[in-house]
């Protein structure tokens, strides 16, 4: 008994010290949102981009998109539009754009079914401390740079190694925007070490050990659009190598996001819904706004001084990037379980327009969403929120979607 209460004693503890790093991590948009603005040209010369992508990317024919794609994807596209202000029609969704969205967003989706295919990445581990292993394998996009091998961390509950013939939920936890993985590995220690589950760290591309001379988000369109494509490659391989691990329930496998990774989450839900769980913190859909607030509202920030003299708008956003975003796909999230943390003075991600639309779709599609919402801001402050609320509605609900209180674990360690 004292064992036990020693164990609660240091979650509390480590809970504290998870909230205090969240209050230092930086959010999307700091590095690189002037990725984007070459892409906002779409309207002029599409064919010619979309033949030069898929000539440098090679693929699997992938089989014929069934009618209920167009049509739910049609759907999407008029939520991620139903809250949007839109002034350049060229840009808007109407009947003579809609076409051209709807094919954009399919043959994203077509490219991505065409790589996706085979089994399980070959995978080199070794040790990174205790019950923590390092790994990385080759990702399905290759190019001759750091981002082609896609390297992480799987941190192991104290009981996994133990002879007790026990199962565990598997979490993958995609990153923030930025190098440094020290709070999603502050969030991993805490569900492994209080025997929760097993969970996957991966750098998306061009991020930590992936980073060299390119970055994830960048001014030709392309190359920013392959970027994500190659951002749901590695979370399916990701899936598959989980899949593998002794000892994960091959059925309880969930998919978490910070922020950035957040959004890429929820991309990954719709595009691929492999997972059977999905959480998210600070996340949403509408990238284009996000993009815009960066342009618009947050001047004095790196990434807002880069974009003040460049000249795109939320509509051509909103146009380029509805091919993958979130809302356009979610009505494909069908009977999934959903945890959407949010912060109600998010300068970023916006109720109206990045949440609301997000969950209609899921829910029209039968998923069940659980709606978090605390007093606090895009990036995370402890103090800003309270410490009550920090710990009941950030912390407490990631360290649950990674797994339960698993009591025969914890008395596999004793």
């Amino acid at each position: 008994m004292m064992r036990a209460n020693h164990r609660g004693g240091r979650i509390a503890l480590r809970a504290c010290a998870a909230a205090v790093l969240f209050s230092a991590s930086s959010a999307f948009g700091q590095a690189g949102t002037d990725a984007l603005t070459a892409a906002f040209s779409q309207a002029r010369g599409e064919a010619a981009r979309t033949a030069a992508r898929e000539r440098s990317v090679p693929q699997t024919p992938a089989a014929p998109l069934a009618d209920s794609d167009d049509a739910e994807v049609r759907q999407g596209l008029h939520l991620l539009f139903k809250n949007a202000k839109c002034s350049v029609p060229e840009f808007c969704l109407n009947d003579r754009t809609e076409g051209v969205m709807v094919a954009n967003a399919l043959r994203f989706k077509r490219t991505f079914d065409g790589l996706a295919r085979g089994a399980a990445p070959q995978v080199s581990w070794k040790n990174a401390g205790y019950h923590v292993k390092e790994f990385e394998f080759d990702s399905l996009i290759q190019r001759g740079v750091p981002a082609d091998k896609v390297r992480g961390f799987v941190y192991f509950p104290q009981s996994y190694d133990k002879s007790c013939d026990l199962k565990f939920p598997a979490t993958l936890l995609i990153h923030k925007l930025g190098d440094n993985l020290d709070s999603e590995k502050q969030i991993a220690k805490l569900g492994a070490d209080s025997d929760r589950g097993v969970v996957m760290l991966i750098y998306l591309p061009h991020f930590g050990p992936r980073k060299g001379s390119e970055s994830f988000i960048t001014k030709v369109p392309e190359d920013f659009e392959r970027n994500v494509l190659q951002s749901l490659l590695d979370i399916h391989q990701s899936d598959l190598i989980l899949k593998s691990v002794p000892g994960v329930k091959t059925d309880d496998i969930g998919l978490m996001g910070l922020s950035l990774g957040g959004m890429i989450a929820l991309i990954s839900a719709g595009i691929d819904p492999v997972f059977d769980r999905y959480g998210t913190n600070v996340g949403g859909g509408d990238l284009a706004n996000i993009v815009t607030y960066r342009k618009s509202g947050d001047v004095d920030s790196q990434t807002g001084r880069v974009l003040k003299d460049i000249d795109w708008s939320v509509d051509q956003a909103r146009f380029f990037l509805s091919r993958f975003d979130a809302i356009t796909w979610s009505l494909k999230v069908k009977g999934k379980s959903i945890v959407m943390i949010n912060a109600e003075s998010d300068e970023l991600v916006s109720k109206t327009l990045s949440i609301d639309p997000l969950v209609e779709g899921y829910e029209a599609a039968g998923s069940k969403v659980r709606l978090i919402m605390h007093a606090g801001t895009h990036v995370f402050h402890a103090k800003q929120v309270g410490y009550w609320d920090s710990l009941t509605k950030v912390i407490l609900p990631m360290i649950d979607f990674i797994g339960p209180n698993n009591f025969a674990a914890q008395e596999c360690v004793r």
